[in-house]
């Protein structure tokens, strides 16, 4: 899609990590009021241009840019509007959830006032006004991501970035994770990773499938069933030479 309107737009990112080429000239763009999957085989890249995105990677070449803002002009701005939930949520074991969450604002640069209402906010969207006492350490995988997730929307960002934030659910955290990110998209604009295609297409309306740092297809969903499943066979199974 082209890049003129977007809240986010990746122009040619390329990323070296380990010695090996990560990324190769990645380049999309995501309006507010979308959910775009981003898909690919392990090692396609998907993590890597998503910790660039948030800001924790910086490319090698290329630009990211948020409303026409490059993150390299001003990172911490950049990150200010943005929300970022790795793979693994970080959480400090010895807080409790609320604590948990303070201490996210304080990080913030939240005043007690605005950490109070929106800690109250965050319980409440998120269900977990009953555990907001409970340890983090105690907490089961589904409490913890909705934790994440609570944690990554204290400070209200325009752009979501999830890394496989359905990994280890079990069905009904499943469904309660796909009613939160629908609530969440009409305001902002939400990338997401997943292995989980049927995930995606209850989640999504768009999807970026990368193979071998590329990207290889770009487009939205159309409610087919079983058609992304079929797309993302050919593109996987493909050698990189047939890059489009």
């Amino acid at each position: 899609m082209a890049g003129e309107g977007a809240l986010l737009q990746l122009d040619r990112i390329s990323r070296r990590l380990g010695g090996r080429q990560v990324l190769r000239e990645v380049s999309f763009a995501l309006r507010r009021g979308e959910v775009l999957g981003l898909l690919g085989v392990n090692g396609a890249g998907k993590s890597t241009t998503l910790a660039i995105v948030a800001g924790v990677l910086a490319p090698d070449a290329g630009a990211v840019r948020i409303d026409g803002c490059d993150v390299a002009d001003d990172a911490r701005a950049w990150r200010s509007r943005i929300g970022w939930v790795p793979e693994s949520v970080p959480l400090w074991p010895e807080l409790s959830v609320s604590e948990a969450l303070d201490a996210t604002g304080r990080l913030r640069g939240m005043g007690r006032s605005a950490r109070r209402a929106t800690i109250e906010r965050e319980l409440a969207r998120f269900d977990l006004g009953g555990v907001a006492t409970r340890l983090c350490g105690l907490l089961s995988l589904g409490q913890r991501r909705r934790v994440g997730l609570a944690q990554a929307l204290l400070h209200e960002p325009d752009l979501l970035v999830l890394d496989e934030p359905g990994n280890g659910l079990d069905p009904l955290q499943a469904m309660q994770l796909r009613e939160a990110i629908a609530s969440l998209s009409p305001e902002r604009g939400i990338v997401l990773s997943s292995h989980d295609l049927a995930e995606v297409e209850a989640m999504c309306n768009r999807v970026v499938v990368l193979h071998e740092g590329s990207v290889r297809h770009d487009a939205r969903l159309d409610g087919e069933p079983g058609r992304l499943d079929a797309q993302f066979r050919a593109i996987a199974r493909s050698p990189a030479s047939a890059a489009a």
